[in-house]
């Protein structure tokens, strides 16, 4: 022992303070255990708070109520050139953050949960060393939710430009809106803020090096939000790369790699979207045993057990979508297993939300894999074309999809693209879990006029088709 360490003795040491992490955390004192949170950051909240979906959300709103004014025009609304400050926007988003952070660490404090900031790592199964606290905690249970990280740039792409070039968290900052901006990868990060800052004013133009954009999602949702892209975008490059990037003054001069042939063309600013690696590293589970699969992710059982049984691990750092509610419901998973009540991680679906311009979520079976896995579905699609709330509002761009198994009709999957995509996936998931069928939906009764009758719709076309839709004739 050092002279000056602290040591703490606790039922449960929780490594991260991110949506799994801090749930985790505070479900177990809850539950009546002495808890031990760790956390790296100075604060609370992890990636997803700090430097991902919250600024990110707050941005994508402040540009959309800039486009709605922007739409009303056609009806009737008279308005003045819209502009954006970007000191007052930068400090509305940090604000934003500021004040949920602070709010999990007064929920942490409210516990009575010891929350020691610095760097964790195994040292014994029952112990870890906490760097920067210069503290020992020994533990009964351990909970491992360290997060993700940034993908760093490929080796020689822009070589001493590491600092130079944004990542996602530097462009949530807002420190600028560039006159132009390369987005390099067309996931959902790419484009969520590459559509952004569209909004804001910027030139974007997005290099993808697969074939398609947001290759995880069914290719008919994604072509409702690539033709608003090719609305918004200078220019977007699929099947194409970034050979190199050098800087330029200003800005810099980017050499890409296009199915028509190699292009250079300089850009003001250049944004890394390029994917995230789990934080496994420099925890000293290789001394401990636990297995780590060759992408870093952690095997854990349906209980989130480790391959030592006392030792948990949840969130990003596991197999599945890294999603910030499927972390949370792991966090509450574990901190009931460990308080010895039954449960498990055992979840159907777990809902996919793009915060696109129009959004696209989905859950359960997708019709891309549906067709890989050659399961037989029932497919039920209705456009918000026909939906009388989405005329009066002027959103129409979109449908909702529902898979169903054609003998018991029960409810396997659905995709919705559009406005307020992400708040009604819910439903679909809701009835996936509990294993709704076409009939459940259809006969259940959905105000009107609202963007929530696209389900029934939706769920009647599948059976047998909506009366708001042609019929078609033999």
């Amino acid at each position: 022992m050092v002279v000056g360490e602290m040591i703490y003795d606790t039922d449960v040491v929780v490594i991260g303070g991110g949506p799994g992490g801090y749930t985790a955390a505070i479900a177990a004192a809850d539950l009546g255990k002495d808890v031990v949170l760790v956390e790296v950051d100075d604060r609370l909240g992890g990636v997803c708070l700090i430097q991902g979906c919250i600024p990110s959300k707050t941005l994508i709103h402040v540009v959309n109520i800039a486009n709605h004014v922007k739409e009303a025009g056609d009806m009737g609304i008279v308005f003045q050139d819209i502009g954006f400050n970007p000191k007052k926007l930068a400090s509305h988003i940090q604000t934003t953050v500021a004040d949920l952070a602070d709010g999990v660490a007064r929920l942490v404090e409210n516990r009575d949960i010891e929350l020691v900031h610095g760097h964790a790592r195994f040292i014994q199964p029952n112990q870890v060393y906490v760097d920067g606290a210069n503290t020992i905690v020994r533990f009964k249970h351990a909970v491992i939710a360290t997060g993700s990280r940034i993908n760093d740039l490929p080796e020689g792409l822009g070589e001493g430009l590491e600092r130079e070039v944004w990542t996602s968290a530097s462009a949530l900052v807002v420190p600028e809106i560039p006159e132009s901006l390369l987005v390099i990868g067309g996931g959902y990060i790419g484009l969520e803020i590459g559509q952004a800052y569209a909004g804001l004013g910027s030139r974007v133009t997005l290099v993808e090096f697969a074939p398609h954009l947001l290759a995880g999602a069914d290719q008919d949702l994604v072509q409702v939000v690539l033709k608003q892209c090719e609305k918004q975008f200078e220019a977007i490059h699929t099947d194409s790369r970034v050979k190199k990037i050098t800087k330029a003054d200003p800005g810099f001069q980017v050499d890409i790699a296009t199915r028509k042939g190699d292009v250079s063309q300089r850009f003001s600013r250049v944004l890394a979207a390029t994917g995230r690696r789990p934080n496994t590293e420099d925890l000293g589970l290789a001394a401990l045993g636990i297995d780590v699969d060759v992408n870093g992710l952690i095997l854990v059982d349906d209980q989130c057990r480790t391959s030592l049984p006392h030792i948990f691990a949840i969130g990003d750092v596991t197999a599945g979508p890294a999603l910030a509610h499927k972390a949370a419901r792991q966090g509450r998973v574990t901190a009931q297993v460990i308080a010895g009540e039954k449960s498990a991680y055992d979840n159907v679906s777990v809902p996919a939300v793009l915060f696109t311009s129009p959004e696209i979520a989905w859950t359960g079976l997708t019709e891309t894999q549906a067709k890989k896995k050659n399961i037989s579905v029932t497919v039920g699609k209705f456009p918000l074309t026909a939906l009388g709330r989405a005329k009066s509002v002027g959103k129409t761009r979109g449908f909702v999809k529902i898979l169903a198994d054609p003998g018991s009709e029960r409810i396997l999957g659905m995709a919705i693209v559009g406005e307020h995509a992400s708040e009604l996936i819910s439903e679909g998931n809701l009835a996936i879990e509990m294993g709704a069928c076409l009939e459940d939906i259809i006969v259940s009764i959905h105000p009107h006029p609202t963007f929530s009758e696209s389900i029934m719709e939706a769920a009647e076309a599948a059976r047998k088709g909506s009366v708001h839709l042609m019929k078609k004739r033999r």
